[in-house]
C-alpha cells in the first residue's frame, strides 16, 4: 500500500471524496452539498458517492467542480458499493475518504482495506442521542471500532462532542468541532417577505392569524405526535393559531390521519416536501422542532434562524448552543407537551418579546453559523497533516 507526502500533499490539490447513504432533503444531506458546493476547487479535488436509491438533491450538486458517482447497493449486506469505491480510490489517488454517518463509515472503511491505496479516514458525525437500542448497540460493538481508524472525527456542536468522547473515551484525541452553516444569503428575510404573505392567501391564512411551522422528515424521532396534541391544548386558548408542517416521510399518512381524527385539519396544513422552505419561513411567526433524538445540531433550526424566525425547540444535542433562551427562542424538554405548549403560548402572548427574538436570531446566524465559517473551518482541518 502506498502513502502520499503530506508535504507534497500541501502544494497541490487534495484529493477528497465525500461518501454519503444518499441525497434526500435532510439535514446531514443538505449539509454535505452546502460543503463541496463552496469547497476551493483550487484546493481539492472532490468526489461524491452516494450508494442508496434517493438522489433528491443532486440538482443542487455543483457538478462543475463535483465528480458525482452513484453505486447503488441492492440490498442491505451488498458490499459492491465498497469495491466500486475501492477503485476509485487507486483509479484517483483519493488521499481523504471523507463519510458522513455511520453506515457510510462501514463502505468507506471497506474500500480503504480493499484498496492498493492508503488515504485519511474522515467521519462526520450528525447523530447525538440514538433513536432505540439497537443502535446504540451498533455504535458499541461495531462502529467504535471503524471509528478508531479515523484519523479525525467530525463533531458538529460542542455537545455531541462531549456526548461522544464520554461514550467513547478514545475520541478525545480524534475530535473537532465543525458547526454546521447556512448560506445567510439565500436565507434572508429581506428577499422573501411577499412570498410568505403570498402562501398566507394561497393556503387561507388570515394576515392576522399566529403561524407556527415545523420544517422536519415525518420519522418518529421528530415528535409530529407530541407536537401534534400540544397544538390541539394550546388552539383551545388561542384559536386563530396555525400550524404548517413541510416535510415528508414514512409517517406522513399516520400524522395527516391522526391530525384528522382529533379534529385538526382545518388548522394544520402539510405542504410536503419543499425544495424552497423560504416562502413557508415567511409566512411563520416561530418555527418548532419537536425532536426527542437523534437530532444534533439542526440545519433548519440555523435557516429558520436566518430568516429571522425564532425557534421552540427540544433541548437536544447541541440546539442550546444556538436557541438561546429568551435571545432567540425558548427550549423544552424533549417529550414534554406541557413545556412545548406553554412556550407555544409565551411566545403567542408576547409579541414584543418574540420580535425582538427574532432580530437576535440572525444576528447570532451572522456571527457564529454560517456557510462561510463552516468552509473556512473544513478546509484549515481537511488540510491539516
Amino acid at each position: 500500500m502506498t502513502t502520499a507526502n503530506p508535504e507534497k500533499l500541501l502544494n497541490k490539490p487534495l484529493r477528497i471524496v465525500f461518501v454519503l447513504p444518499s441525497l434526500l432533503r435532510a439535514g446531514a444531506e443538505s449539509q454535505v452539498v452546502n460543503l463541496i458546493n463552496n469547497l476551493d476547487p483550487a484546493l481539492f479535488e472532490m468526489h461524491l458517492v452516494v450508494f442508496e436509491r434517493q438522489l433528491d438533491q443532486l440538482d443542487r450538486v455543483n457538478r462543475k467542480i463535483v465528480h458525482f458517482h452513484h453505486y447503488l447497493r441492492r440490498h442491505r449486506y451488498d458490499i459492491s458499493p465498497a469495491i466500486q469505491l475501492a477503485r476509485l480510490i487507486d483509479r484517483h489517488q483519493i488521499d481523504i475518504v471523507h463519510c458522513s454517518l455511520q453506515i457510510s463509515l462501514f463502505v468507506g472503511w471497506l474500500a480503504i482495506r480493499i484498496s492498493r491505496h492508503n488515504p485519511k479516514l474522515i467521519l462526520a458525525l450528525h447523530t447525538t442521542l440514538n433513536r432505540d437500542k439497537r443502535t446504540d448497540l451498533f455504535d458499541k460493538f461495531f462502529y467504535q471500532f471503524l471509528m478508531r481508524s479515523c484519523t479525525k472525527v467530525i463533531c458538529v456542536c460542542k455537545a455531541q462532542e462531549t456526548h461522544w468522547q464520554t461514550k467513547f473515551p478514545f475520541l478525545c484525541k480524534k475530535t473537532e468541532v465543525i458547526y454546521n452553516g447556512v448560506d445567510t444569503e439565500w436565507f434572508t428575510p429581506y428577499k422573501t417577505d411577499q412570498s410568505g404573505s403570498q402562501l398566507r392567501k394561497k393556503l387561507g391564512i388570515p394576515d392576522h392569524a399566529f403561524v407556527a411551522c415545523c420544517i422536519a422528515a415525518f420519522r418518529p424521532e421528530k415528535g409530529h405526535k407530541i407536537l401534534l396534541r400540544t397544538f390541539r391544548d394550546v388552539i383551545k386558548k388561542h384559536p386563530e393559531i396555525f400550524l404548517i408542517l413541510a416535510g415528508d416521510g414514512v409517517l406522513r399518512q399516520e400524522i395527516e390521519t391522526y391530525s384528522r381524527a382529533i379534529g385538526l385539519s382545518k388548522k394544520i396544513i402539510f405542504l410536503g416536501l419543499m425544495t424552497d422552505v423560504r416562502p413557508v419561513l415567511s409566512a411563520s411567526d416561530i418555527s418548532i422542532i419537536a425532536s426527542t433524538a437523534v437530532e444534533t445540531f439542526s440545519i433548519a433550526m440555523l435557516e429558520s434562524m436566518a430568516m429571522r424566525v425564532p425557534m421552540v425547540a427540544t433541548n437536544i444535542g447541541g440546539t442550546a448552543e444556538a436557541v438561546r433562551c429568551n435571545q432567540t427562542g425558548l427550549l423544552v424538554s424533549p417529550g414534554n407537551g406541557d413545556e412545548l405548549a406553554a412556550a407555544m403560548t409565551y411566545m403567542i402572548e408576547h409579541n414584543i418579546k418574540r420580535k425582538r427574538m427574532s432580530y437576535k436570531c440572525r444576528k447570532v446566524i451572522l456571527a457564529e453559523f454560517t456557510n462561510e465559517m463552516m468552509v473556512k473551518n473544513t478546509t484549515h482541518h481537511l488540510r491539516q497533516k
